[in-house]
């Protein structure tokens, strides 16, 4: 029968397409019309009525959901009046384990069913338990829940159309009025798969259901799974919903789709999964993939596609069914060629998804193994691998002086469990300072001394899970934590607790009665490290065949020579990076062009007492004696730009310390002006890997590399009483695979790591800035500020931010969003609040300027410094929304929205690029006058002649 309507219908529209472009032959029309006899003449009169009232309501349907927003209907509507029924009451004291909600097709006018679909909700309700509760009588084609027939301008017609379409025997009239139905419906749905009207209708009915569960004691935030049913446009209702539904419940939500049709404009990866079922003969739901662009293959960056990917949604056929009615899902009396009727396999595979019993046969991958993953199966890259405790006296037969802590306060971070927080971590202590060495190898409590900044609620996004599945390392101990503190975030940002740092002064010891009651109050994040002691060695020889143990000899502070103790240390072989590059080598160490000078190497000792190298550092990469002196602005700027980077490709396994003197000053005294105490702005960025073993990044025609800040210091080394650069880097990393985690990390972790780090295998550049105004305090009424100290804490804010993805457990590399931009963000941050002080009308702060004329000197040179940087990396002169709110963006992914991304990137392009942002911040304090110094690594270490250095991109 529905066949012959449509044939009727398209025979109908050819006739009236036919006399609009024809206009003559109106008349005919006209004298056929009144030939009819009068019950056809009837029938067609009601047929133009429907096509005027299908017109009608298809243009009420968006008007409807926007009133329902602006809230047009006032007082009158309320949704929580009509929530629907259960289609059996749910026992007493029962514990309901799963909610499902049922939305009906595009014939639905009221909360009535066609009888198939009340045979279809009366069987799965006496198959289920009775601890899953079935929701029915929604009205999903209303975003008010209100009947088609309950107080509309055609209700009477609506409700002749409902009657005749359920009557047993309907006649021509009934088709055609439940054709009238179904159009109106339709047009529902285009709104709901509409992106400009569909997120007010999905809210709206979201709000419905929402109403529903909570009206039969759904408890928001519980984890009770939720399951939505969707019969052909109720599958894009359902979807359309889900975003919603899901953010306000924090629930787990599955879709079943039955023969739906289904946009894929809305956020399938929100879906726990979309099982979508169709039958073989159905039309209706082939339209999906023609009529909706997002599910074209071609739009592989769309939510659907995605969620195809992840695996997110399950296709299965329902062999020879069609969409709805005879022959349908639900039909009752078809049978199937097994014997089983089309309702029957409807209801098998509905109840073994609920019952947690379906297999979708879709290949689940396993998790892949990160590099963080494949390190740690080597026993030295595990913390518990070294004994506690361990102090420089207990080192058998080496005097005490070879050795020095890398700092007073060290341990390894704990996650504690979530029923045992207490918004702080704890510590297992490494090393104290001498008054605290009982507390060391205790397990004691570490906190923030004042509230924190970054404090978010944590709930992985479907890209953050799928991510973590694909071998990213993310804070999957912290999913679902609410109320994150950065501690927390650092300790809990790898699946171990294996992060080792040291604490910087003040540290604050609370102790009350006992060890198991001490506190560590700290103000600055704490740095992560690699070790717990370092010396000062030069290689000698291999003392084993597998050059895994060194003969090592130590620096003597006597004669200032490598003339003193030696020793055996053991270089444990470390694990493969990618395409089978070692992240270090130890062959030929002892012929390195470094070895003369020395290394720092960091470690601890082994059970059997021997000293681990876990990092190593060449001490003329940090001296404070510059291998060469540049004199002059233009020679300093031309070899920024250019010879730096091309002596780091020719000069492999070699460092450059190249001090540029723009004043005219001696050379000595260019070198005294970096004084013990002296502070600098640190700018790194690194290059790829080449060679034969090339890195699967460096492999096409452009290598973006890495930018960060970080803040060196001028320090009296204790082992040889030399000035020497310790160097801290504030890393805005994204999750990656190999569990390097955002945030503050000593040179030991970062650069020397024999593992983890990157001296080895990338070349590097570490300009270190040092610029008055910048780097030095202002001490205003007592207290002390400085520019940099600003960006240290906006970086620490970001860093944070990254660890945790602003809440959805993962961040992304993208045009708007990453290393460069995003640090590049708290620079820009650091400039406004700077300006924003000095233009505050604080009295106080006014005297302070009149009564410090140098100190107001060196303002106004930080004033004409941060409007410099303000405009060179916003060339455009406009500020990103995101840099002037701090908006919270950085969990996408560049999947999301891309040419918005590209856009807003633009916006700062000069700090999207990692070597261009470098070597524009460097140029702009040169030009102020700073004094700079370029230290470069080249794949430093042992030899690897298979791999060579790549320069990242610049313009």
């Amino acid at each position: 029968m529905l066949k012959r309507v449509v044939k009727f219908l398209g025979v109908f529209l050819i006739a009236l397409l036919l006399t609009v472009l024809f206009p003559q032959l109106r008349q005919i029309w006209v004298v056929a019309y009144d030939t009819l006899g009068s019950a056809l003449s009837l029938t067609i009169s009601l047929a133009q009525i429907a096509l005027i009232a299908i017109l009608f309501a298809g243009l009420l349907v968006p008007l409807e959901a926007l009133g329902w927003w602006a809230g047009w209907y006032g007082d009158q509507i309320d949704t929580t009046i009509d929530p629907g029924t259960l289609e059996e009451p749910i026992p007493p004291q029962t514990n309901v384990v799963r909610y499902v909600i049922y939305l009906d097709g595009i014939g639905q006018a009221s909360s009535r069913y066609f009888p198939d679909g009340e045979e279809f909700l009366s069987q799965l309700a006496a198959i289920l338990p009775d601890n899953i509760a079935i929701i029915r009588g929604l009205i999903p084609y209303s975003v008010l829940n209100r009947p088609l027939s309950d107080d509309r301008l055609f209700s009477f017609f609506w409700r002749t159309a409902e009657r005749l379409s359920m009557s047993p025997n309907p006649g021509l009239l009934g088709i055609l009025l439940a054709v009238a139905i179904n159009i109106r419906n339709t047009f529902v749905v285009m709104v709901s798969a509409d992106q400009r009207y569909g997120p007010i209708y999905n809210q709206g009915m979201a709000q419905v259901m929402y109403n529903s569960l909570i009206n039969y004691d759904y408890t928001p935030g519980s984890g009770v799974p939720i399951t939505l049913i969707g019969f052909s446009g109720g599958g894009q209702i359902a979807m359309g919903t889900l975003s919603y539904l899901k953010k306000a419940l924090v629930a787990p939500i599955e879709v079943i789709s039955l023969a739906g049709v289904i946009s894929g404009n809305t956020n399938a990866l929100m879906v726990e999964h979309l099982y979508h079922f169709v039958g073989d003969k159905d039309p209706v739901e082939r339209l999906g993939p023609i009529f909706f662009p997002k599910r074209w293959k071609i739009f592989f960056l769309s939510y659907w596609n995605r969620a195809k990917r992840m695996g997110k949604i399950s296709f299965a056929s329902l062999g020879p069914v069609g969409h709805s009615g005879a022959g349908g899902v639900l039909d009752p009396y078809k049978l199937l060629p097994d014997g089983r009727t089309h309702l029957q396999q409807t209801l098998d595979v509905v109840t073994k998804i609920l019952l947690e019993e379906y297999d979708s046969d879709q290949e689940t991958e396993p998790r892949q193994l990160s590099n963080y993953d494949r390190y740690l199966q080597a026993d030295f890259n595990r913390p518990e691998y070294y004994p506690l405790p361990q102090t420089t006296r207990s080192l058998t037969g080496i005097p005490t002086n070879l050795y020095q802590p890398i700092a007073a306060w060290m341990g390894r971070l704990i996650l504690p469990p979530k029923e045992q927080r207490q918004f702080g971590v704890l510590l297992e202590l490494y090393h104290a300072p001498s008054e605290y060495q009982h507390l060391i190898g205790e397990v004691i409590n570490l906190k923030w001394l004042e509230s924190s900044t970054v404090i978010k609620d944590i709930h992985f996004s479907q890209q953050a899970i799928y991510s973590s599945q694909q071998g990213l390392v993310q804070p999957t101990r912290l999913n679902h934590w609410r109320r994150v503190t950065p501690l927390e975030s650092l300790a809990g940002a790898r699946p171990n607790n294996d992060v080792v740092v040291m604490l910087r002064e003040p540290v604050v010891i609370e102790e009350n009665g006992g060890n198991k009651a001490v506190t560590l109050h700290i103000t600055s994040e704490p740095v992560q490290i690699s070790g717990r002691f370092y010396a000062l060695v030069k290689f000698l020889q291999p003392a084993t065949p597998d050059s895994e143990q060194f003969r090592v000899v130590h620096y003597n502070p006597t004669s200032g020579q490598f003339d003193g103790v030696e020793e055996v240390v053991t270089m444990p072989q470390v694990l493969p990076y990618e395409n089978e590059i070692y992240p270090s080598t130890n062959r030929d160490i002892e012929k390195s062009p470094l070895n003369p000078t020395g290394w720092y190497i960091y470690g601890a000792r082994d059970a059997g007492g021997m000293f681990v190298v876990q990092s190593l550092i060449p001490r003329s990469l940090v001296q404070v004696k510059p291998q060469r002196v540049i004199n002059g602005i233009k020679p300093a700027l031309n070899y920024l730009k250019k010879e730096s980077w091309q002596e780091i490709i020719t000069h492999k396994g070699h460092i450059q310390s190249v001090l540029l003197n723009t004043q005219d000053r001696e050379i000595e005294q260019a070198v005294s002006e970096w004084r013990e105490g002296d502070r600098a702005l640190v700018v790194h960025t690194y290059g790829g890997i080449g060679g034969k073993k090339k890195e699967a990044a460096a492999r096409g025609p452009v290598y973006f590399g890495h930018f960060a800040y970080g803040v060196a210091r001028v320090v009296r080394e204790p082992l040889t009483d030399e000035l020497c650069f310790d160097i801290e880097y504030h890393q805005v990393y994204t999750h990656n695979i190999d569990g390097l985690i955002a945030g503050t990390l000593h040179t030991s972790r970062y650069l020397g790591d024999r593992q983890f780090g990157w001296l080895g295998i990338r070349p590097t550049t570490n300009i270190l800035i040092k610029y008055d105004p910048f780097t030095e305090d202002y001490d205003i009424n007592g207290i002390r500020r400085s520019a940099l100290q600003t960006l240290v804490r906006e970086l620490d804010i970001m860093t944070a931010r990254y660890r945790i993805g602003d809440g959805t457990g993962g961040t992304y590399v993208g045009p708007a969003n990453n290393c460069s931009q995003d640090s590049n963000q708290s620079l820009y941050a650091a400039i406004k609040a700077i300006e924003k002080a000095i233009k505050s009308n604080n009295p106080e702060y006014q005297n302070w300027l009149e009564g410090n004329p140098e100190d107001a000197t060196r303002l106004q040179k930080l004033v004409k410094l941060g409007k410099s940087l303000r405009w060179e990396l916003l060339p455009f002169g406009v500020a990103r929304a995101d840099w002037q709110n701090y908006t919270e963006s950085l969990g996408s992914s560049l999947e999301d929205s891309p040419l918005k991304q590209l856009f807003t990137g633009l916006i700062s392009w000069r700090a999207m690029f990692p070597r261009k942002a470098s070597d524009t911040v460097t140029e702009i304090f040169l030009k102020q006058g700073a004094a700079v110094w370029v230290l470069t690594t080249s794949q430093v270490g042992g030899c690897d002649p298979d791999i060579a250095a790549v320069a990242p991109m610049t313009f």
